[in-house]
């Protein structure tokens, strides 16, 4: 059966986060060191229930696309013995397989993705210039993640995505770079409005919709809406005279929450309805899949029943500023 909301939305792309661990402090996801992400490994799902859900999802309730994010989901330790039956579900089910990354740890990685089946490969990106990198993200690895994006958009992957959250005053004046990055590399590069959670310092003077960027694109690239499938979050632009993109994903300033057709798993085990909903709206799959008694079907009606709690869109950003304990680590993006 195809799992639907009560507004009749039907849901077919489970973003899963393996931890909420990270080797970066990026200042929209982790600000001052901020580490939620040292949970314990009981915590944390083991790869045992993680594949458990992974067969619910896509065999009980059909759906297309599996995503890792974290944290940094590399992180993970002996993540092979998760990827390696992960890729058996793929070859049995024929989902699309996808992981978001920072690329601190792609290039020695590249390989084993291939191997256990990626189609779909998303970098976070948020300056080309090492002293804004640095900045935003507390490292001085981006020679290293040019490196690993080089490396990766060689090695055949389905889709390579550039994933750019933009701040007023922090990394805006960039954004013609990253055009010409996208243009020169042929890669499609995602400008990403910049989104208020727990103690990330959002206000409106930081904020730049993805309408304005827009415009700063224009003033020096054609470029040209391109046709997308349904349920797609973004509008991807091809620029003339190249094979790049841009990519601009409005989450604040347009609602595209009537599209969305994503679930998350938290890597505590959580299933968010939203990026912004609240812990009381969360279904604890953990509790769930730790009491043996209870058997698949049991917990295929538990989520059925949690969808009843998906609002048709998220609220507004003077609500969204006073949510608690909604941080993107533990959320996993």
């Amino acid at each position: 059966m195809m799992l639907q909301d009560s507004f009749g939305r039907i849901h077919d792309y489970l973003r899963i986060s393996l931890t909420d661990r990270c080797n970066l402090n990026c200042i929209y996801c982790n600000p001052h060191s901020s580490q939620t992400n040292k949970l314990k490994r009981e915590e944390e799902l083991s790869y045992e229930e993680l594949l458990r859900l992974v067969n619910i999802f896509v065999e009980r309730f059909g759906f297309k696309k599996v995503r890792l994010t974290g944290g940094e989901p590399l992180l993970r330790k002996e993540l092979t013995n998760f990827l390696s039956p992960l890729f058996d579900l793929k070859k049995r089910f024929g989902f699309q397989l996808g992981i978001t990354t920072n690329g601190i740890l792609l290039n020695r990685n590249v390989d084993m993705l291939k191997r256990y089946g990626f189609d779909h490969l998303n970098i976070s990106l948020d300056s080309l210039n090492s002293r804004s990198f640095e900045r935003i993200t507390g490292s001085n690895k981006l020679n290293d993640l040019i490196s690993a994006i080089e490396n990766a958009a060689h090695s055949g992957f389905q889709s390579l995505k550039i994933n750019t959250v933009i701040i007023r005053n922090v990394n805006d004046y960039e954004i013609l770079d990253f055009v010409r990055f996208a243009a020169e590399q042929n890669l499609n590069v995602r400008f990403i409005e910049f989104m208020p959670f727990s103690n990330n310092g959002w206000n409106e003077s930081s904020f730049i919709s993805s309408n304005e960027i827009k415009e700063i694109v224009e003033t020096v690239y054609k470029i040209e809406k391109l046709s997308s499938p349904p349920n797609v979050v973004g509008t991807d632009y091809s620029i003339t005279g190249s094979k790049g993109k841009v990519g601009f994903i409005s989450s604040m300033s347009d609602h595209f929450c009537a599209e969305c057709n994503r679930l998350r798993i938290t890597s505590t085990g959580k299933l968010k309805l939203c990026l912004f909903s609240s812990i009381g709206e969360d279904l604890d799959l953990k509790l769930l899949l730790r009491d043996k008694s209870i058997p698949d079907d049991c917990i295929s009606e538990k989520v059925v029943a949690s969808m009843s709690n998906k609002k048709f869109k998220h609220p507004e950003i003077i609500e969204l500023r006073k949510l608690e304990k909604n941080n993107m680590l533990s959320i996993g993006g």
